[in-house]
């Protein structure tokens, strides 16, 4: 058995938890939000999938946020994968022999803990020792205070997928120490700026404000769609309750943005902070109203269109606004 010493302190979203925590590990001390902001972790997505279930998805953070914060810290990151399982296996179990901590991508599906029967690949989670005689890992993650553990079977399945929007090659970051950031100042601006340009980038028209653009153009047919209960219900579920903190983690980043005032006061002067609290409360009215159309006998999506487009509009507010720290 090999067990390494547990910073864990529970948190709100999965990436910026674990995140907060391995710093911890190495000696810096950073708020999970500070954690997401610095990571630019905002974003918005929706995919068309027929043949997936559901068969439409919503996503409102971004896909990078971990090569993000790593990057603006001035750490250089890669993750570590594996094609084949087992190679994945024994190189997470190497890391800790060496007294390193992991950051790890799974899918919860396969995490006995959650008991979950749907797909939710990207989670990630920290890995702090192993047990070779019972086969199980001893990990955290989230809002869980407790260490929980995973068997080996179960971890080889959680880490490696097909067809995921996020890479889950057995994705490992072990890093062997972490230098504290230096201007955080320019961390922070660098950070926001470079969140707000990628949501209003209009390169794509499934992501960003170009993606609400496309949901409100797609919304009409999800009338017609046999999984349309719960297309409406995951959606919600998405932006409200699996790990977003609330709001389709814009509370989590309001939090950020307060903190941030610290070093960069013009967060003030252009009211960031209240236009971000503001959109958060506007995404909850989008979620609820998708939890109350999931819960209906026929679909009606009429309220659901009018808080997209209260989104749309508070989103392109808002991120407009931050592009004057530029």
């Amino acid at each position: 058995m090999k067990m390494l010493p547990v910073s864990h302190v529970p948190g709100r979203h999965c990436a910026s938890t674990g995140i907060r925590n391995l710093l911890s590990f190495h000696g810096i001390q950073m708020s999970e939000a500070m954690c997401f902001g610095i990571g630019a972790g905002l974003g918005i997505g929706y995919l068309n999938l027929p043949g997936s279930s559901p068969s439409r998805l919503v996503h409102v953070r971004s896909v990078d946020f971990e090569e993000q914060f790593f990057s603006r810290i001035g750490h250089a990151f890669v993750w570590d994968c594996s094609e084949r399982s087992d190679e994945a296996e024994a190189s997470l179990c190497r890391a800790i022999d060496r007294g390193l901590p992991s950051l790890i991508r799974t899918d919860i599906y396969h995490l006995p803990y959650f008991r979950s029967n749907t797909h939710f690949p990207g989670h990630v989670i920290m890995v702090w020792g192993y047990d070779h005689k019972r086969e199980v890992f001893f990990v955290t993650d989230t809002g869980n205070q407790e260490i929980l553990e995973v068997p080996f079977s179960d971890m080889r399945k959680a880490r490696h997928q097909e067809g995921s929007i996020y890479e889950m090659r057995g994705n490992r970051f072990s890093p062997e120490a972490i230098e504290p950031p230096g201007d955080m100042r320019k961390i922070i601006i660098g950070s926001i700026v470079h969140n707000s340009r990628m949501i209003l980038d209009e390169v794509c028209e499934f992501q960003g404000i170009r993606g609400l653009d496309t949901w409100l153009k797609e919304l009409p047919e999800w009338v017609e769609l046999k999984d349309w209960r719960w297309i409406a219900r995951f959606c919600y579920q998405v932006i409200e309750r699996r790990g977003t903190g609330g709001g389709g983690f814009r509370l989590i980043y309001a939090d950020f943005l307060r903190e941030a005032l610290r070093w960069v006061p013009e967060i003030a002067s252009n009211g960031l902070v209240e236009r971000m609290s503001e959109t958060a409360a506007a995404w909850q009215g989008l979620a609820a109203a998708l939890k109350e159309a999931s819960e209906q006998e026929r679909p009606d999506f009429r309220e659901v269109a009018g808080r997209i487009e209260q989104v749309r509009t508070l989103e392109d507010a808002y991120h407009r606004a931050a592009l004057a720290l530029a």
